[in-house]
């Protein structure tokens, strides 16, 4: 099992039942509002303009992984993902909107679980991500996202 796929796998196991039904309950210490500021960031920076400073809310260290149509999973590191997003948007015209955003907050640790829904030139997928944060140098940044679309 790869690091991120442990890690992926130890926060769902951690979550425990509040991760279906929503957000688990705060504890002392956990205020998820910087966790969902960079939630909101992920979101609003998204777009060709912006994409520089969206890069930055990026562990250098980050890695993206998603299924595949064949139930293969293909992972990237941030300059491959930041690649494909550039490479995007010199394409045409993409966007992304969340829904039923649960954030989770221990420490300096957050998951942001979402709906999420994809455009792309006109043409949407909808599908699930979450996102692992972790607190560094005073600031919450994303060190790991997994995604995947509906099938349809």
């Amino acid at each position: 099992m790869t690091v991120v796929a442990f890690a992926l796998w130890a926060t769902l196991a951690v979550a425990g039942p509040g991760w279906q039904g929503g957000a688990a309950p705060a504890t002392a210490g956990s205020d998820p509002t910087p966790v969902r500021r960079v939630v909101d960031d992920y979101i609003g920076l998204y777009t060709r303009e912006r994409l520089p400073d969206w890069k930055q809310l990026f562990l250098p260290s980050f890695t993206a992984s998603f299924t595949n149509a064949d139930g293969t999973v293909t992972t990237r590191n941030l300059e491959a993902f930041y690649e494909s997003q550039r490479a995007g948007f010199a394409r045409g015209s993409m966007s992304e909107t969340l829904h039923d955003v649960r954030i989770t907050r221990e420490g300096r640790l957050a998951h942001a679980f979402a709906g999420f829904e994809f455009t792309s030139n006109g043409n949407s997928r909808r599908g699930q991500l979450m996102l692992l944060l972790i607190e560094s140098q005073g600031q919450f940044r994303i060190a790991a996202l997994a995604f995947s679309y509906h099938v349809q």
